[in-house]
This record gives C-alpha cells, sequence and structure tokens, in this order.
C-alpha cells in the first residue's frame, strides 16, 4: 500500500522536498488548494522530482461549490444539472484538457457525495464521464465514490452500491468517506466495518482503490490490499471535512498547536509534553528507531529540550507523513495473512504503549488512538470472517 499525498493549505512546496527526499511519490491535487493557471508548473515542478499528480475535481457538491472550485473552467454551471447531455460535456471536455496539461497519471472522474436514495443519480454520473472518456484517452480511468457516513454504516448499502458498480468497465475508484460524527479517530465500529467492508469488495472486482483523505486509522485497509491511502498536513486533509469544498469564501486556516506522531503508538501527542517526558526521564518512550527516524523531528532527541528545538509545525507535518509512509510500506506483504498478523501486532502494541503513556498522565487528546483501536480491532475480524478465506487466495491477483 502506497501513501499519496492529499494537496492541503501550504503544500506545495513540502510536496515537492517530501517526493525529493523519498525519490518518488504521487500528489492528488485539489483545485481548493491552488489556482488553475498554477496547476501546470507545479505539475512540472513534481515530476522534475521523480513524483506522479492526479487531479481531484472536488464536485462532491456541483451547487454548492467553494468560490475557488468555481473559478475553474469545468465547473457547471449555477441552475444546470451536471448530468444534462451539454453540461456534462463541457465538464469532461475541460477535466481531460487539465490531466493532459498536466501529465496525470491516471484520471479521477468526478463523483457527487452519495447516499442511498442518490445511487441511481451518483451512478449515471460515473457512466457518461466514463463514456466519454474511454474513447478520447488512455490513461486509466478511476471513479470517484464519495460516501455519506450513514451509507458507509450500512451493510446492506454497501452491498447494493458494490452491485451497482460490478459492470462499470472503470480501472479503479478513488473512495472520499465522510467519517462518522465528522471524528478524526473513528470510535464508530459499524463505519470503520463498512468502509473495510467496500474497499474489499472493490479489491476482490479486481479493481485498484485509492482511500483518499486518510490518517493513521486508514493503515487498516492494508488488510483489503488497497492499492493507495492519501493524507496531508492539516486535519481537513486527513479526514474528509464537506465544509471545505461548500464554503462561499476563502478559507481561514487557523494554526494550532505543533503535534508529534508516534507511529508505534498510532497516536500524536502535543510537542510540548516532551518537554515534560524529558524532565521526568521517559522521552526514551517517544524517541524512534529504524526507518522512522527522520531530519524533520530528530532535532527533539539531541539533548536539548525539545520546545528549545527548530520542531515547528512544518516539522511536525513532514514527520507525520514520513512516519505514515514507513507504516504503508510495513504493511506491504506478500500475503494476507501475513497482512492481517502484522497488523494485529501492531494494533496490540500501540494499545500497550498508550496505556504506557497514559500512566504518566499524558495522552493525545482527540488525537488519541484508543478508540480507533476497538473499532479496527472488530472491522478487521468482521472482515476476516466475511472476506478472509478468498482474500487468502486471490491476494496476489487483486
Amino acid at each position: 500500500m502506497e501513501l499519496y499525498l492529499q494537496l492541503g493549505h501550504g503544500m506545495q512546496g513540502m510536496s515537492m522536498e517530501l517526493i525529493e527526499h523519498w525519490k518518488s511519490g504521487t500528489v492528488i491535487i485539489s483545485p481548493v488548494n491552488i489556482t488553475q493557471d498554477k496547476l501546470k508548473g507545479f505539475s512540472d515542478k513534481i515530476h522534475s522530482v521523480g513524483g506522479d499528480v492526479l487531479f481531484d475535481p472536488q464536485m462532491f457538491y456541483p451547487k454548492e461549490g467553494h468560490i475557488k472550485l468555481q473559478a475553474y473552467d469545468y465547473w457547471p454551471a449555477k441552475d444546470v444539472s451536471i448530468t444534462s447531455n451539454q453540461e456534462h460535456i463541457n465538464i469532461c471536455r475541460e477535466l481531460l484538457r487539465i490531466n493532459n496539461s498536466i501529465d496525470s497519471k491516471y484520471i479521477l472522474l468526478p463523483g457527487i457525495e452519495m447516499r442511498e436514495d442518490k445511487f441511481d443519480y451518483g451512478i449515471n454520473l460515473i457512466k457518461n464521464s466514463l463514456e466519454y472518456f474511454k474513447n478520447k484517452t488512455e490513461k486509466p480511468l478511476f471513479a470517484t465514490l464519495c460516501l455519506y457516513p450513514e451509507t458507509i454504516r450500512n451493510s446492506a448499502s454497501i452491498e447494493v452500491l458494490v452491485e451497482l458498480l460490478k459492470n462499470i468497465n472503470v480501472d479503479g475508484y478513488y473512495i472520499v468517506p465522510h467519517s462518522s460524527n465528522n471524528e478524526y479517530i473513528v470510535s464508530d465500529v459499524s463505519w470503520s466495518i463498512g468502509i473495510l467492508k467496500l474497499s474489499t469488495c472493490l479489491k476482490l472486482l479486481s479493481k485498484k482503490v485509492i482511500v483518499g483523505y486518510s490518517n493513521h486509522q486508514g493503515l487498516v485497509y492494508s488488510l483489503a490490499n488497497v492499492d493507495a491511502i492519501a493524507s496531508g498536513t492539516y486535519m481537513n486533509t486527513r479526514s474528509f471535512v464537506p465544509a471545505k469544498f461548500k464554503s462561499p469564501k476563502d478559507d481561514d486556516v487557523k494554526h494550532k498547536s505543533t503535534w508529534y506522531y508516534l507511529p508505534t503508538a498510532f497516536t500524536e501527542y502535543k510537542a510540548a509534553l516532551l518537554d515534560v517526558a524529558m524532565q521526568r526521564g521517559y522521552l526514551s518512550d517517544f524517541h524512534l528507531q529504524g526507518d522512522f527516524v527522520n531530519p524533520y523531528s530528530e532535532m527533539l532527541f539531541k539533548g536539548a529540550t525539545p520546545s528549545s528545538t527548530n520542531y515547528k509545525e512544518t516539522n511536525s507535518f513532514k514527520h507525520y507523513l514520513h512516519c505514515l509512509r514507513v507504516q504503508c510500506k510495513t504493511l506491504t506483504l506478500d500475503t494476507y495473512k501475513e497482512t492481517f498478523d502484522t497488523y494485529e501486532f501492531l494494533l496490540n502494541n500501540a494499545e500497550n504503549q498508550i496505556k504506557n503513556i497514559k500512566s504518566h498522565g499524558m495522552s493525545g487528546q482527540n488525537r488519541d488512538f484508543s478508540p480507533g483501536i476497538e473499532a479496527n480491532r472488530i472491522a478487521m475480524c468482521a472482515n476476516d470472517e466475511d472476506y478472509g478465506f478468498r482474500l487468502q487466495l486471490d491476494w496476489n491477483n487483486i
């Protein structure tokens, strides 16, 4: 499973730096965060350091688009249905032009946020878009599945959706999941079961799958042999936030606390707590080893008080994404059983480490992974009961 970069506020230079450091990588471009005239220049820079780009049309809410989305040539006219023949042709034509100009790796077809009563409308949009693009490009085509949390929570709805998608001849799916209760770390077991079920069913249809707007809780998707998760810097690139795409005005980005991601605990802690850990003699509990070691956070463990070092917000972001990429690679294994056992071990280890750190009175607050442990553990076991045998047999073919 790969880590893609979900472009967000202030991520253009950072994306280039990370991909240059990693010597590979893919950026999913967000039109909310870059103007149309800057697309090609940014894409050329990513290509120059060995990276790839995708373009996300972000047409989840075509009647309520953010002001920056409305500035793009493909954005639909007001009071015109996006499925009307001429309007749809205009949208697809401009999206094809953009994808060609930036030399995108795949084409992400536009998709609206769907619930059960909108499945037919959303599926027709996918089919119509596929019909337009399939004879005009050789690039792989990925359908966007943006789903309401209630839809994800309902196992029967997921089964209906998968049945509707069975005969659609796309190369893959770009899943944009609206999290239950807008939680960053989702505690809703039914939601966790649903999104893993959907990913598994699509992979078993021999489709590629990218799950966008993910954080480290999405590492569980490795149990479906998902091709990539996409994540970014601020929380609205690690969890789908509808308001980001509906706002009638530009975003007011607020800079808050600086965080330190401890990947072995699947938890982020306020960086200021590392001073306490140093004073109390357990800073070593936060010190990383092996591939997790990176130039973005090394300064925290060189002997100086952590708050006096140059560990800033940008360091926090790059550290997080580097560690998440290492975890994605760790969970890219040859068999389903190896992947299942490895993730189960990591989950159990994280649970123990969180408890140990909490014994010192420290927690990750709303970024504490404890609620996600139970949700993911139940989801992985339920998915194993339903699809484990098929995954074991088909692992190398999906």
